[in-house]
């Protein structure tokens, strides 16, 4: 196991390095193999069940990255000397520890960092998945030359990641960004959060329950987020008033976020960019109307990076920490 001082493993750290990049929610987990230029040479990938013990989810992962890592030797790339690990919140970035995300439930104090530590014997540098995708965007995609960008996640909880003054905001309690849990209605879905949260009303299962609710005679039963997003895209009106509905409910939330933050860009990660402006149209009209932000409204864009944001975002957590090393 590594156990020297971190800041001399970032000044190890060089353009040349490469590095295994992990990003495990309770949906998937993938693996890569990149660099710190973002770009992806190899990846893997495996379904990941939100109810997996950790253990089991934790030797599953590595089974995959150790194919990943074959596949690279056989095609004669470095092994990687570094770790970088994206991964569901709440975390202790700290001590690498994962506390009971929404959608790993049974991963409980998961000492995260130390195993892949132990197991590979590479430093390992952690990041919150939001967080992580915001760096990747404005390292990589929409936020190149700019200094305040807010990227927001909707999979599979509502969250923020945030870059401000061209650096990652953690907070006190490394919980910076976690608004899914705002309540905004007494009652109403609730994906993987309470009912009537933001996470209920603005994530990819949430908007599925609230085509239900809605139009119980379309959608019996919550469709898959991707089925809704089809809808959508096909002009199906039921399912553009289940996506109108929703965006009036984040607008609430993201007035006070441009008011507290005043980004410059506010970056849609998936489904929202996806969605394009069947969400970002009806977020403008109705922030445009909010005297909460006295007409400051940023630039509301999808991830530029699309669908390659996950992949990116998994070598964030060395990327930027050798980008910040000065």
């Amino acid at each position: 196991m590594v156990t020297r001082p971190v800041h001399e493993i970032i000044e190890d750290l060089s353009i040349t390095t490469r590095i295994l990049g992990l990003n495990i929610t309770g949906s998937k987990a993938i693996a890569v193999y990149g660099d710190m230029n973002g770009l992806v040479y190899e990846r893997m990938q495996m379904e990941m069940p939100a109810d997996i013990p950790f253990l089991e989810g934790f030797d599953a992962i590595c089974s995959m990255a150790d194919k990943l890592l074959k596949v690279c030797r056989a095609q004669g790339l470095n092994s990687p000397e570094v770790i970088s690990l994206a991964v569901s919140g709440p975390v202790n970035l700290l001590k690498g520890v994962v506390q009971n995300p929404p959608d790993l439930p049974t991963w409980e104090d998961a000492q995260i960092k130390g195993r892949l530590a132990v197991r590979y014997n590479l430093p390992v540098f952690i990041e919150h998945r939001s967080q992580a995708a915001a760096l990747a965007e404005a390292y990589f995609g929409a936020g190149i030359g700019l200094e305040n960008l807010v990227l927001l996640d909707m999979e599979p909880v509502v969250s923020l990641g945030l870059v401000l003054r061209s650096m990652v905001f953690h907070g006190a309690n490394d919980a910076a960004g976690e608004i899914g849990n705002m309540v905004m209605a007494s009652g109403g879905p609730a994906g993987l959060g309470a009912s009537g949260s933001l996470t209920g009303f603005a994530s990819g299962l949430g908007m599925a329950e609230l085509a239900t609710l809605r139009h119980p005679g379309r959608w019996p039963v919550p469709p898959r987020p991707y089925e809704l997003v089809q809808a959508v895209n096909a002009g199906d009106e039921t399912a553009l008033d289940v996506i109108r509905e929703s965006a009036r409910y984040l607008a609430k939330a993201l007035e006070w976020v441009i008011a507290m933050l005043d980004p410059e860009v506010i970056v849609f990660g998936h489904p929202g960019d996806v969605l394009g402006e069947n969400l970002l149209t009806p977020l403008r009209e109705t922030l445009a109307a909010s005297d909460a932000i006295d007409g400051k409204l940023p630039r509301l864009v999808g991830a530029k990076l699309g669908a390659r944001l996950d992949d990116v975002a998994s070598l964030m957590a060395v990327v930027d920490r050798f980008k910040n090393r000065g």
